[in-house]
């Protein structure tokens, strides 16, 4: 278990850095590409230890962790310990990122969302994303993995690129690129529409 929980604080704490650094990109394109690209080597990574009787996409976002653990393909049991260890991370990231600030430059140019743009972008990112995940489980390509950081670089702020990933907006709320209280709203709603997401897809295509 120590092992599996040393995975999701490095991924977590690599995602936010990347998010940190790319708003700081030339171009916003760039950015979301970035996020995209680190999330397709995640899901690939994760799937190297993925089992028969368990999915190991969890080990790298904890939205995915949940969806997993709605439709029994992770214990419920170790939920609470790997959502700890992604936000440990993420709080890492950000701490790192914010200690370079200085040397990192200026963000690009975005407004911060209001709680309900936040809160309902989030919640559509987090549908999707469960859908992704669970695709993705079910031996469909790792680079599906990008859709739901695109359409959050699409439909939000870009300063919720990383919207996906719930612990990594923590982890940019800690590095000073999101107010706390957006970030906060944007997670819960990620997490939240992961379960409806996750019981959508059940209702949808029934096990066989």
């Amino acid at each position: 278990m120590g092992r599996l929980l040393v995975i999701p604080v490095l991924t977590s704490a690599l995602l936010t850095f990347v998010a940190a650094m790319a708003l700081r990109a030339s171009d916003a394109t760039l950015a979301v590409a970035a996020v995209a690209a680190v999330a397709v080597l995640f899901a690939w990574y994760a799937q190297l230890h993925r089992t028969e009787e368990r999915s190991s996409a969890g080990m790298v976002n904890p939205a995915a962790a949940l969806t997993l653990a709605v439709v029994g393909r992770r214990p419920w049991s170790t939920l609470l310990p790997v959502i700890a260890a992604h936000v440990v991370g993420a709080v890492v990231g950000g701490l790192g990122a914010l200690g370079l600030e200085d040397q990192l430059g200026d963000t690009l140019v975005f407004a911060d969302p209001g709680l309900v743009l936040a809160g309902t972008g989030a919640a559509v990112v987090g549908l999707l994303g469960a859908w992704v995940t669970l695709a993705i489980d079910a031996d469909g390509p790792e680079a599906t993995a990008a859709v739901p950081a695109i359409i959050g670089g699409a439909v939000l702020p870009l300063g919720l690129v990383a919207v996906f990933h719930p612990a990594a907006t923590i982890g940019l709320a800690t590095a000073g690129l999101l107010p706390w209280d957006v970030a906060l709203v944007a997670g819960a709603s990620t997490l939240l529409a992961s379960v409806v997401g996750a019981y959508a897809v059940s209702f949808l295509v029934p096990a066989e």
